[in-house]
């Protein structure tokens, strides 16, 4: 009996170890004065990190990537040149740290910043991690003439968001890893030009801004490195219960919030937006060129598909006088364009 209680109480002493906890820094940026830094702190999912050739394999990760367990009340640290910076989790496990920047030191004054995440406590249950987490933080150069600011689904990454019933969407989304999606077709070279601008040499910063939730962020960086697209942040949207509200207000609206605040941090810094007719991209960039006078050097918008929307949209930007902004059906539209505005250097 008492050897039969003492196995018991091993079983369930394994069961009830306290769960492995991880913290995702997601890429921040920074100006001369201040920083914004967003990340999550969440349980250990046990995501494959690299191509896998097995669907079932991808069919399970993106399971794991939507059925996070958020751990909230975590606190931890920011290291960044020898500052510290606190903040605790909320009840989605995230995490928000804008604060001033330190001085930066000369040697230390590269296009990206490199700090330093550890948790000093977690709600019962859990068991700290040791050492450190890495994080990354955009200092645009000085160098940079404009930055560029970009959608990612079917404008960056095929989506196939507008397809019949959204099949080749899920199809792409629950069954494919990183390596195996693809880029829209012909992207990466205009892109990788507006990053280096009218004299190939600068060092233009690169955001993507998304409606993807933050459970992609993963699947996304990777995809990014994989395809050798320009590194930047990427800010995508929290599927939490506020977007529930019968009621919604323009904070609710994710990208016009993350387009204001990314303008905010670089105010003399003009941008070149890009985007799809699948969704409001031309809308909101329309909005940010009245809203940021003379700051919106151009915006291209792909056509995806001949929908209503896309009329729509090809109708709105043929009326508008204050901006240049282009309907492109192929990527080198773009650097067509963007050439002969000098934007970018050809070649």
């Amino acid at each position: 009996m008492q050897d039969s209680l003492t196995l018991l109480q091993r079983l369930a002493a394994r069961f009830s170890s306290p769960d492995p906890v991880i913290v995702t820094p997601y890429r921040g940026f920074a100006n001369a004065e201040r920083l914004f830094l967003k990340g999550r702190v969440l349980e250990k999912q046990d995501v494959f990190d690299g191509e896998n050739e097995s669907k079932l394999g991808n069919f399970l990760d993106s399971l794991r990537r939507i059925d996070t367990d958020e751990v909230g009340g975590a606190k931890l640290c920011l290291n960044l040149a020898g500052t510290e910076y606190h903040a605790e989790t909320d009840k989605e496990g995230f995490f928000t740290i804008e604060a001033a920047l330190p001085t930066i030191p000369a040697a230390a004054g590269q296009h990206w910043l490199d700090a330093h995440i550890h948790l000093y406590h977690l709600p019962s249950g859990y068991e700290l991690p040791t050492g450190a987490t890495p994080a990354e933080l955009l200092l645009p150069s000085a160098n940079a003439s404009f930055g560029v600011i970009s959608d990612i689904d079917d404008t960056v990454l095929q989506t196939h968001v507008t397809s019949i019933l959204k099949l080749k969407m899920l199809y792409d989304t629950l069954l494919k890893d990183s390596h195996q999606r693809l880029p829209m077709e012909g992207i990466p070279d205009p892109l990788r030009a507006l990053e280096r601008g009218n004299d190939g040499l600068r060092q233009n910063p690169v955001f993507y801004v998304s409606d993807s939730p933050w459970n992609l962020y993963d699947l996304l960086a990777d995809f990014l490195h994989h395809h050798e697209l320009p590194k930047g942040p990427i800010l995508l949207r929290d599927y939490g219960a506020h977007l529930l509200r019968r009621k919604k207000s323009e904070n609710d609206i994710h990208k016009l919030v993350a387009f204001r605040q990314i303008m905010g941090m670089y105010p003399s810094l003009p941008f070149v937006m890009l985007g799809d007719t699948a969704s409001k991209d031309a809308d909101y960039y329309l909005r940010m060129a009245e809203e940021f006078s003379g700051r919106i050097l151009a915006i291209y918008i792909r056509q995806t598909r001949d929908t209503g929307n896309a009329r729509r949209i090809a109708k709105l930007i043929e009326e508008q006088t204050h901006v240049e902004a282009v309907v492109i059906k192929e990527s080198a539209e773009i650097w067509e364009h963007a050439n002969k505005r000098g934007l970018v250097k050809m070649g």
